[in-house]
């Protein structure tokens, strides 16, 4: 059988074509969702970085961003009243913070006007939006660094803007002390074991037995090399190092000093190198405890996308009893090996729930379902639970935008949103979490 491809329609829209590169006055009017200015052009919005609204600017056209311009800043011919003075030497630079430039009340009030935003756009306007909680500046524990080995030296530090260049840095005010301490010695580690040319990234997690590095570089490490990485493990006191080649499963451990050890509520868990871990303990434990009151007193919980189990076990430490389920088998594993040394009552099950969400008759098993996924969100899920979902759902998310489609989908089979809360664990960015408790 031959399918007819479908005629096209005469009315079609035809693509924008793109300007030419040109220098214009703006007057910035709001923040973006990305932290960018806005302001009007013509029929066009512009998209300026690094001003307020209440700027007058000179910026230049550089070409399209969805349905509108990107351009770069030239100048700020008039400031308007919520400018202030980034504290950061590297801002403007540096790829990681987009907002240093905003006050702090300002700042505030947008970033919990994105999350408000969003629901509003999936006809959630009038759910209730808490205070936003917010992290230390300085208290993230998590870090991933680029690296690039050049000859003689290596740059290693955060991409910039919109770009694939490493911005070398000596300093991040993000950061916890003893991540950045560790910049200047590894970055001179790397020189001796990376060929020139070659490009690579680092993960920094901060256990509470010290440091532990994940190092990713297409370097076929010889055993002086193991020795130079070893020792360099000890000089700086490293829980861990461990070693990864681009697109190999395999982690080669290096040098284990001690567990790289977390506790979430009382268990100590040692996730796998370079796991994923919420940014700032703070963060961690603000959610953990948003979580264990939205579930309440059900009995049996499913936490869904689980990862090692930061809300797990403070979930199983109510009495409860857990199904955690997680697409990636090394942290569940973790999690497995933790919760079988407690005695606890948690059973797991590696399974994509983008792929294989769990259905109606699985549902039925639980009293309360959690869930905390990836960017994308997860929306296949969300909607097996708004057809057979428990009477209690708590959802996390660090994307406000796909939490909002989510909630959209359970309200539309049932549920009502308690309340939702955010949580700013990524200071001066765009990047938002939040805790959703929903009931039917």
């Amino acid at each position: 059988m031959i399918k007819r491809k479908p005629a096209r329609s005469s009315n079609r829209a035809k693509p924008r074509s793109t300007p030419p590169p040109r220098n214009v006055e703006v007057e910035i009017t709001e923040i973006g969702a990305r932290g960018d200015g806005v302001a009007r052009l013509g029929d066009d919005l512009v998209f300026v970085p690094f001003t307020v609204p209440g700027d007058r600017a000179v910026a230049r056209i550089e070409g399209r961003r969805g349905d509108g311009l990107a351009a770069s800043l030239i100048e700020v011919t008039q400031s308007g009243p919520g400018r202030a003075v980034p504290p950061c030497p590297q801002y403007g630079r540096c790829g990681g913070c987009s907002l240093q430039h905003l006050d702090d009340l300002s700042y505030a009030e947008w970033k919990r006007g994105l999350l408000i935003t969003q629901l509003a756009r999936h006809g959630l306007g009038e759910v209730p939006v808490a205070p936003m909680l917010r992290v230390a500046t300085g208290s993230r524990r998590r870090a991933a660094f680029a690296f690039h080995r050049r000859k003689g030296s290596t740059v290693l530090g955060f991409n910039a803007r919109a770009s694939h260049t490493i911005i070398d840095l000596d300093d991040c005010l993000l950061l916890d002390r003893k991540v950045v301490a560790i910049i200047a010695p590894l970055r001179a580690i790397l020189t001796t074991t990376v060929a020139e040319g070659e490009d690579g990234d680092v993960v920094v997690n901060l256990s509470e037995n010290g440091l532990d590095l994940l190092i990713e570089a297409d370097a076929r490490l010889d055993l002086f090399d193991r020795e130079k990485l070893a020792a360099f493990a000890d000089s700086q006191n490293l829980a861990r190092l461990s070693w990864r080649r681009p697109g190999a499963g395999f982690i080669e451990p290096i040098a284990r000093r001690q567990p790289a050890l977390l506790h979430f509520a009382a268990i100590a868990v040692e996730p796998p190198p370079g796991n994923f871990l919420q940014p700032t303990e703070a963060g961690e434990k603000a959610i953990a405890r948003l979580v264990v009151d939205g579930v309440g007193k059900a009995k049996t919980v499913a936490d869904l996308y689980c990862g090692c189990g930061s809300f797990t076990f403070p979930l199983a430490s109510t009495g409860a009893t857990l199904h955690a389920v997680e697409g990636d088998e090394a942290p569940l594993l973790s999690l497995e090996t933790s919760a079988n040394h407690a005695g606890l009552k948690i059973t797991t099950e590696t399974r994509d729930l983008a792929r294989r969400p769990l259905l109606a008759h699985e549902l039925k098993k639980f009293q309360a379902v959690v869930f905390d996924p990836p960017r994308a969100g997860a929306q296949a899920q969300a909607e097996h639970l708004a057809e057979a979902g428990p009477a209690v759902v708590v959802a996390v998310s660090c994307n406000p935008a796909t939490l909002a489609r989510d909630l959209a989908i359970l309200v539309k089979g049932g549920y009502g949103v308690e309340t939702i809360t955010p949580i700013d664990q990524f200071p001066h960015s765009a990047h938002l979490e939040a805790v959703a408790v929903l009931r039917k």
